[in-house]
C-alpha cells in the first residue's frame, strides 16, 4: 500500500527525497538507507527519474553531512547547545572518534557510512567539534558518500524486486563484505606463508576498496549502458584507475646493500632543493628535498642504521609539495635519529603531506632501532621527503647527488661520509 502510494505521487520524489535528507542531517529520525532504496526502485519504475532521484540523493547526503559537521563546530564554539548533542558528543564517543580518524580517517568515514543508528551523524558531529580540517572532512565525505550511495542504490537499482525485502539487501552487502574479508584473509595467509605480495600492508584498506569500487563502477555500467558506443572508452578509464590504484601502493622487490658511509635516499622521486636551512632540532642543516609524484613508489625506508629519539606530528596546509614552502606550512610528521654506526650524530627525517596526498603513515616509534633501508612508512598520494644532516662539519661528507635527480628509496646513495 505504502509503495503504491509512493508511484501516485513519483515525480515528486527527488524533491522528498532531498527534504528528508536534509531533515536527517539535524538528526530528525529519517533513515537515509530508506531514501536511497525507495530511488533505486522509483528510478527503475520511471526511468526518466533516475539522473534527477541519484542527484538529490546525492546532493542531500554531502548537504546532510555538513550540516552534522558544522553543528558540532558550532556546539565546540558555544554558539549552538543542543540537549541531544550532550549524549552523541559524550566523552567515549568523542574518543573513539578521535581514536578512528587518528589511525586511519578515511576507513573511518567509510565503514560509518555503512552503519545506521546514528554512527553516522556522530562522526560527521564529534569531526566538528574535534576540529577536523574542513577540505580533509569533505575529501573523506565525498568519499565515503560516493562507496556507500553506490553500492546500495545500485544494487537495488540492479536487482530491483529480489531486493525490496530488507533482510535481502542486508544478505547482498554482508556477502560483498563477507568477499573482501575473504581476500583479505587470504592476503594475510600467503604474508604468513612467506609468500611476498608485491603491496604495501600500509595501504591495505585503500588497495581492497578503491579498486572493487572501481571495478564496481565497470560492471554498474556495463549493465545500464551496454551496448553504448561510448562505453569502451568510459570503462577502459576506469581500467585504467583500478591499476593505478594497484600501482600506487605497490612494494617492489630492492636488495639494499649495506654501507653506513653512506645515506640512502628514504624515497623515490626527484630531488628538487638543495640547501643549508634552520632547524630546532639539528641548528644549521643541509636539507634535501624528494618530490614524490602520484606514479612514484610511496614508501619511506631509513637512510641508515639508526635509532628513533623523536617523533614529532604538526598540523598544516596541503600546498603543492613541489615547492620549499611546503615544508614550512604543510601538514608533517617529523623523525629525530641518532645512527648507529660512525658518525653517531643525528639526522632528520620530514615525512610531508602534498596537494593531494592526505594521510602520513609512520608504523614505527621512539626507541625502535631501523636498519639501513628498512620500510618505516609512506604518505599516500603525492607527497614531500626531506633528510636533514648537520651542517657544521661540512668538510665530513659529500653531497651525492644534484637537483633534478631522480633517486629510489634504499638504493640511490644522498650522502656520502669521508
Amino acid at each position: 500500500m505504502g509503495f503504491d502510494f509512493l508511484v501516485r505521487y513519483v515525480h515528486f520524489f527527488p524533491a522528498a527525497a532531498f527534504a528528508g535528507l536534509l531533515l536527517a542531517g539535524l538528526n530528525v529520525p529519517i533513515s537515509e538507507d530508506i531514501v536511497i532504496i525507495t530511488g533505486a526502485l522509483v528510478s527503475r519504475g520511471a526511468p526518466e527519474l533516475f539522473v534527477p532521484s541519484l542527484l538529490a540523493i546525492y546532493s542531500g547526503v554531502i548537504i546532510s553531512d555538513f550540516t552534522s559537521f558544522f553543528i558540532g563546530v558550532l556546539i565546540r564554539k558555544g554558539v549552538v547547545k543542543v540537549k541531544f548533542a550532550s549524549a552523541l558528543l559524550c566523552p567515549e564517543n568523542l574518543d573513539r572518534v578521535r581514536h578512528y580518524l587518528d589511525k586511519n580517517g578515511m576507513l573511518a568515514f567509510i565503514v560509518c557510512r555503512f552503519i545506521p543508528l546514528g554512527m553516522r551523524n556522530t562522526l560527521f558531529m564529534a569531526s566538528g567539534f574535534l576540529s577536523l580540517p574542513l577540505r580533509r572532512f569533505a575529501f573523506y565525505d565525498i568519499i565515503a558518500a560516493a562507496i556507500s550511495v553506490n553500492t546500495l542504490f545500485f544494487l537495488v537499482y540492479c536487482f530491483g524486486e529480489d531486493v525490496k525485502n530488507p533482510f535481502h539487501i542486508a544478505g547482498l552487502l554482508l556477502f560483498a563484505l563477507l568477499g573482501v574479508a575473504v581476500v583479505a584473509l587470504g592476503v594475510r595467509f600467503m604474508v604468513k606463508r612467506g609468500l611476498r605480495i608485491p603491496l604495501t600492508r600500509y595501504g591495505l584498506p585503500q588497495v581492497l576498496v578503491f579498486p572493487a569500487l572501481a571495478a564496481l563502477c565497470m560492471v554498474v555500467l556495463a549493465r545500464i549502458f551496454y551496448p553504448a558506443f561510448w562505453l569502451i572508452p568510459l570503462e577502459a578509464v576506469f581500467l585504467l584507475v583500478l591499476l593505478w590504484m594497484l600501482s600506487f601502493f605497490r612494494n617492489p622487490a630492492r636488495k639494499i646493500i649495506q654501507d653506513e658511509s653512506i645515506l640512502l635516499s628514504p624515497a623515490d622521486g626527484r630531488i628538487t632543493d638543495i640547501s643549508v636551512v634552520d632547524t630546532g632540532a639539528l641548528g644549521q642543516a643541509l636539507r634535501i628535498g624528494i618530490f614524490l609524484s602520484i606514479f612514484n613508489v610511496h614508501l619511506n625506508r631509513a637512510p641508515c642504521s639508526a635509532r628513533i629519539e623523536k617523533i614529532t606530528y604538526t598540523r598544516g596546509k596541503f600546498k603543492d609539495a613541489r615547492s620549499p614552502e611546503s615544508t614550512r606550512v604543510n601538514e608533517s610528521n617529523t623523525i629525530l635519529m641518532t645512527r648507529l654506526a660512525e658518525p653517531c650524530s643525528c639526522l632528520l627525517v620530514r615525512q610531508i603531506s602534498g596537494a593531494i596526498a592526505r594521510h602520513i603513515v609512520c608504523r614505527t616509534k621512539e626507541t625502535d632501532e631501523l636498519r639501513q633501508g628498512e620500510l618505516f612508512g609512506m604518505i599516500k598520494f603525492g607527497s614531500r621527503t626531506e633528510l636533514y644532516i648537520p651542517a657544521s662539519e661540512p668538510d665530513k661528507y659529500e653531497v651525492a647527488v644534484g637537483v633534478g635527480d631522480s633517486v629510489r628509496a634504499g638504493l640511490t646513495p644522498l650522502i656520502r661520509y669521508r
